[in-house]
């Protein structure tokens, strides 16, 4: 492989999302989490309200 230098502006051009990525963790897999975290709350919820009604 040559030393070429690669000119970045001309990358950006041709693809515009380059330098777009976070490295962090991505906003949309932080929300996913939460709203699986508040699912689950929910369904435990749910069981035991189902849970209280059955022995009702």
């Amino acid at each position: 492989m040559d030393d070429q230098q690669i000119d970045i502006d001309e990358v950006r051009l041709r693809f515009p999302w380059v330098g777009r990525v976070s490295i962090d963790e991505p906003e949309l897999s932080v929300r996913y989490r939460e709203i699986l975290a508040d699912a689950r709350k929910d369904r435990e919820i749910v069981e035991a309200i189902e849970a209280a009604r059955r022995s009702a």
